[in-house]
């Protein structure tokens, strides 16, 4: 756990500015995609809303509980260790409505845990993983005199050589699931791990990828799982996607070799609004606010720093 997150912040700047290295992980890759002001904000800054978001919050929640599993973990320290989580998150910094729905996610902690549990039943020992939450790192390369380490966190690869990534999601209308498949294949983060495991991972096969989907309760219905497999979509695309990764990368170097002093960075202007809302840094773009509103931005605490 980092005991100051300020000092990292800097630290993490430092690294870049006298080292000259420059960390990335699928987050930031997606983020710079999304808009490049927006990646100059949260990774070149270290900011983040001061309300937390409660969805992102209930995520990491499910994947503690999860590790917890493939772990080896019983049942109630599952749940327990799920639960300091969810404890975690200050209430009094949510919005009515928000607080609500969280109240309501937190009641779900115990079902969701008991249905995960009966769903893979003796799995985790009968195919154990081979990582599981397991911090991952790799060299990239050196660009505009800037030495890149690709890193994230694996949510799983088993001993079927599956790669999956768990993820939460409500089943709302007739097509959710096929919505979300669409939209989980435009971000990058399997094509990231597969790059991974492929090349700095003793080049092991991967025999399928998959999203692992927690589907939360919704107006009375119980939690259940779903699969989504994505392995013919992901391999079929991965020189494309390393070919626009490589981009991508070249690109944040030379923002970040030329353009440290500028500000703002480029605006897009079609992440602005999106199905969870607006953004959080939108009245600071659209010049209503500072990043130095203490009600609305603050300093990335030490969860909220990948690595």
């Amino acid at each position: 756990m980092i005991t100051d997150i300020h000092q990292e912040i800097l630290k993490s700047y430092r690294e870049f500015k006298d080292k000259r290295v420059l960390r990335i992980n699928a987050t930031q890759l997606k983020t710079w995609t999304e808009c490049r002001e927006k990646h100059r904000i949260e990774y070149l800054l270290g900011k983040t809303a001061v309300e937390p978001s409660i969805h992102y919050h209930f995520g990491s929640v499910i994947h503690k509980m999860a590790e917890g599993y493939w772990s080896g973990l019983p049942y109630m320290e599952s749940f327990h260790n799920a639960l300091k989580v969810a404890q975690e998150l200050d209430v009094r910094l949510l919005n009515s409505k928000d607080a609500s729905k969280w109240s309501a996610l937190q009641d779900s902690i115990a079902p969701i845990t008991t249905i995960y549990y009966g769903y893979h039943g003796e799995s985790a020992s009968t195919y154990p993983a081979k990582l599981n939450e397991t911090t991952i790192e790799w060299e990239w390369g050196t660009y505009e005199g800037i030495r890149v380490i690709c890193n994230g966190i694996i949510d799983r690869y088993s001993i079927g050589e599956i790669l999956i990534d768990t993820k939460t999601a409500s089943a709302v209308g007739t097509s959710w699931k096929s919505d979300l498949k669409k939209r989980l294949l435009r971000e990058p983060q399997m094509g990231f791990y597969l790059r991974y495991l492929e090349e700095s991972y003793g080049g092991p096969k991967v025999a399928a990828i998959q999203y692992e989907i927690i589907v939360k309760p919704y107006r009375g219905s119980d939690p259940r799982i779903e699969t989504i497999d994505v392995t013919d979509e992901v391999m079929s695309f991965q020189p494309v996607f390393i070919q626009q990764m490589d981009w991508a990368i070249r690109e944040i170097c030379e923002f970040y070799s030329k353009c440290t002093d500028a500000s703002p960075w480029p605006m897009s202007n079609t992440a602005c609004v999106s199905m969870w809302g607006e953004c959080d840094f939108l009245p600071v773009c659209s010049g209503k606010t500072g990043l130095d509103n203490p009600k609305l931005y603050k300093i990335k605490e030490a969860r909220e720093v990948e690595v």
